[in-house]
């Protein structure tokens, strides 16, 4: 699997001749020439004249970049008597005047390229010997066997790799979606630590180191989800109540009742006060907390209560681990050099919230319109407390002592005034999945945990590992969660694995759904696939999940196809910094491209 064709010998001469070819191209571009954004197309000397010649046709599109150096490579080989013939992009008409170039030329000939980079119907009837691989090595590795053939004086046609070697058995827009999708691996930016896989209807089409756990960033929320979806539930929700002492109550007198408020927290994700919500544009599921502080006043109006003699008091014992970050967090038998769990800077710059039972607005306190400008409380229990303590006395309740943290009553010695209770599981996914929200992931994360009997960063971890073994089998072998968002640098995670995650979830589910559409919405709202360039209407609709750490880009997700076929994917790149070539790069640009590209499949 991973290759339209069977051959998959490499030789050393294909790697030296198209290395030298590739730093030895001029970057001009010639007059009259088709070039696209980005492509370095070779020189008006380079491309030769076509009369009686030989052809070597070739994409002239950025995507196709190295086959153009393998197409000069191959024209270096064949000498004088032959020429290049630029047959435009993939999605666009040859180009008027390399037609006529073509006609003038010889019979036969060659294509550098796949079907996908340059299609039969481009190539006007003509006999040609089509030369090119799954990826651009092993295309480097066609140009070179035929390259040492003709070399050697023997006939190219029986030299591995050649378009004469296609497997039959494998239908043309199959080949064309295999080397569409692999065309990643053909980019400038692409990486030795990268995998692919790519499923149609629940079968493997193509597949690149597939079994290989790399670094996924914000992919490890799929494993997240999943577990959580579950071992919680889809309907789970959580509630935060508050009570009072029940025999303060008994003895309020005067509109006074000498004694505490509790804010009991059961690791509400998403409870937060509208302010803090509505300083983003796009709204998403919350738990209001001043509907709560509504309900509570009006428990107390019915009492006859407006002064508490006491404080708000602050429960946040439903994580009873009290880790409230991970920086200081170690993988089992570390060595001194190790990398914590996290970095510093996920504090310090605000990329996840503070961890407890109870927290509101994400532990911070103040917030501010710009994440990085919020400030972290240093109790967020407290801090949750202060914000309900505001709450009540904004609705005109006098509290004459300051908020703070502490345990409620039992159940048994206290009375209800109010509840809460939020969102659900399945409601909570767009956060986490759309918005790549890291703290609501987090926070599920050590429900997962207290679950199974420890909340702790290292008990939510084994619950999930034990979790994902049971979903997956053999493929959980591929991922490695230290953490519930993707932060984490000991993160691992495979494509095979990514994509049986999303397999297991199904396309049509609020799981899926519940992802970003590329190119429309948050956090792949600037990176969607580009329309086909052939008057085929729009792009399909992607629901992705992006990831991104300085070290790690990714992309996972499905399409639906106009003719119903789905296709769920993945691609993981690692390399030491590649954040640098940004989020929209040509790997996830060209991963995109091809699955929002396919309505050329068969009809189903």
């Amino acid at each position: 699997m991973g290759t339209p064709r069977r051959w998959r010998r490499s030789r050393a001469i294909a790697a030296a001749v198209v290395l030298l070819a590739a730093l030895s191209v001029p970057l001009a571009s010639p007059a009259g020439a088709q070039t696209a954004e980005s492509a370095t197309l070779p020189p008006a000397s380079v491309l030769g004249d076509c009369s009686g010649a030989v052809p070597v046709i070739v994409a002239s599109d950025a995507d196709a970049q190295s086959d153009i150096y393998s197409a000069v490579t191959l024209e270096g080989v064949l000498g004088a008597a032959s020429c290049i013939v630029l047959a435009g992009g993939r999605d666009e008409s040859f180009p008027p005047d390399q037609l006529e170039r073509l006609a003038a030329a010889a019979p036969g000939g060659y294509v550098v390229g796949g079907p996908a980079a340059v299609p039969e119907a481009k190539l006007s009837n003509r006999d040609m010997t089509r030369v090119y691989g799954a990826d651009r090595w092993e295309t480097a590795n066609a140009v070179g066997a035929v390259a040492a053939a003709l070399a050697a004086g023997e006939d190219p046609s029986t030299a591995v790799g050649t378009g004469d070697d296609t497997d039959d058995d494998i239908p043309a827009w199959q080949q064309r979606l295999a080397t569409e999708f692999s065309a990643a691996l053909r980019s400038s930016e692409a990486t030795e630590d990268m995998c692919m896989s790519l499923y149609r209807n629940g079968e493997p089409i193509f597949e690149h180191k597939p079994h290989t756990p790399l670094l996924p960033a914000s992919l490890a929320k799929l494993a997240t989800v999943t577990v959580a979806l579950s071992e919680l539930g889809a309907d789970a929700t959580f509630t935060t109540r508050v009570v009072a002492d029940a025999g303060a109550l008994d003895a309020v007198s005067d509109g006074v009742l000498r004694g505490d408020l509790y804010l009991i927290g059961s690791g509400d994700p998403v409870l937060a006060t509208p302010g803090y919500i509505n300083r983003i544009a796009d709204a998403r599921p919350f738990t209001d907390v001043s509907e709560l502080a509504d309900s509570v006043m009006a428990a107390l109006d019915a009492l006859g209560i407006d002064t508490i003699d006491g404080s708000i008091v602050g429960d946040g014992s439903w994580f009873a681990d009290g880790e409230q970050e991970y920086t200081s967090h170690f993988p089992p038998g570390a060595a001194p050099e190790t990398p914590a769990i996290w970095k510093q800077s996920y504090l310090s710059q605000n990329f996840v919230g503070v961890l407890s039972g109870l927290i509101i607005n994400d532990g911070y306190s103040p917030y501010a319109i710009d994440r990085r400008s919020h400030i972290r409380s240093a109790d967020s229990t407290q801090a949750a407390a202060s914000d309900f303590d505001d709450l009540l006395e904004a609705r005109g309740m006098v509290i004459r002592h300051r908020p703070r943290s502490g345990s409620a009553p039992a159940a048994g010695d206290s009375t209800d005034l109010g509840s809460i209770t939020s969102p659900s599981v399945a409601e909570m996914l767009v956060r986490i999945l759309r918005y790549s929200e890291n703290t609501p992931a987090e926070m599920l994360f050590k429900q997962i945990g207290r679950h199974h009997g420890d909340s702790s960063r290292a008990g939510s971890a084994a619950a999930a590992s034990s979790a994902l073994g049971k979903l997956l089998g053999t493929a959980a072998d591929e991922i490695v969660l230290v953490d519930g968002s993707g932060l984490s640098v000991h993160n691992r995670m495979s494509c095979e694995a990514a994509v049986r995650l999303l397999l297991l979830a199904g396309s049509d589910s609020r799981f899926a759904t519940s992802m970003s559409i590329a190119g429309r919405t948050p956090t792949l709202q600037s990176c969607g696939p580009r329309p086909p360039g052939n008057g085929q209407g729009p792009a399909n609709t992607v629901f992705a999940k992006g990831g991104q750490l300085n070290d790690s880009s990714a992309v996972a997700g499905v399409s639906t196809a106009p003719n119903g076929d789905v296709l769920t994917f993945a691609m993981i790149a690692n390399e030491p910094l590649i954040i640098r070539i940004g989020s929209c790069n040509s790997l996830r640009q060209l991963t995109l491209d091809a699955i929002g590209r396919y309505t050329y499949g068969p009809s189903s």
